[in-house]
């Protein structure tokens, strides 16, 4: 018998040098006994902002993506993140979004399962379901070949069901788009040269940390070349501090 369930949630294009820059793929890890609760605050959200389901690429408005943010804040959920940039694929190892979709799923697995054994608890894992054979396909590898491999540093024991649904059916999965959303966005630059972090700052809390560590746990670059340059970052936020010019003054 499970005790929570892991909504899982994609946002960006794993696209090898071909779409979106950055690929997020998330993990939101609820218990079942607040589950409720987090759907009653979801359907005030969609009441309030007048729409049927929370896909948050589909609601531009900054006021309203801040909404969202402020209300799911408040309930009780941990999620992680593995982040991809595509433009730094060894296609040599990795040649097919397909492949490196695996390994994204099985870093973020364990991320879940070490999360899951420190708090004692069994989880279902429900996947945002697209309609496409590949959901299937993706239910049979972690099933069959990603859970039960020994290497892959993953606790079995710590999952029970996996399943595939539609956010538009399943409303914890919106819970996911918008954490998976919200962190793609910290990192993708858009067509007006900046990146937005405000959003995924207001669920810092939420991240997975370990011994008070987000970095790998919370949030996991694919590889530690992916990991951005702190100063490359701070370029493309427009509500980063500047640094002053020593010796200037402001009127």
């Amino acid at each position: 018998m499970s005790d929570c369930t892991v909504y899982i949630d994609e946002a960006g294009d794993l696209g090898i040098r071909r779409g979106t820059q950055w690929f997020v793929l998330s993990a939101v890890i609820v218990d079942k006994t607040d589950e409720q609760k987090i759907r009653s605050k979801i359907a005030q959200i969609k009441a309030a902002i007048n729409v049927n389901e929370i896909h948050l690429r589909k609601i531009p408005d900054f006021n309203k993506r801040g909404l969202i943010v402020r209300e799911l804040n408040s309930e009780s959920f941990t999620y992680m993140n593995i982040l991809v940039d595509t433009t730094k694929f060894d296609q040599a190892k990795i040649p097919s979004p397909i492949i490196a979709y695996n390994y994204v799923c099985k870093y973020l697995l364990q991320r879940v399962s070490w999360y899951l054994q420190a708090a004692g608890k069994v989880a279902d894992i429900v996947l945002s379901a697209r309609g496409t054979a590949r959901d299937g396909e993706l239910i049979q590898y972690i099933q069959d070949k990603l859970l039960p491999y020994p290497n892959n540093d993953i606790d079995k024991s710590v999952f029970d069901r996996v399943s595939a649904r539609t956010a538009a059916t399943w409303d914890l999965l919106q819970l996911a788009d918008v954490c998976a959303t919200t962190m793609f966005l910290t990192y993708e630059i858009n067509g007006y040269g900046f990146s937005v972090p405000c959003y995924s700052m207001a669920l810092a809390d939420h991240l997975y940390r370990k011994n008070g560590k987000v970095d790998s746990y919370g949030i996991k670059f694919f590889t530690q070349e992916m990991k951005p340059d702190v100063n490359e970052l701070k370029a493309t936020r427009i509500c980063a501090k500047k640094e002053r010019t020593p010796g200037t003054t402001t009127t």
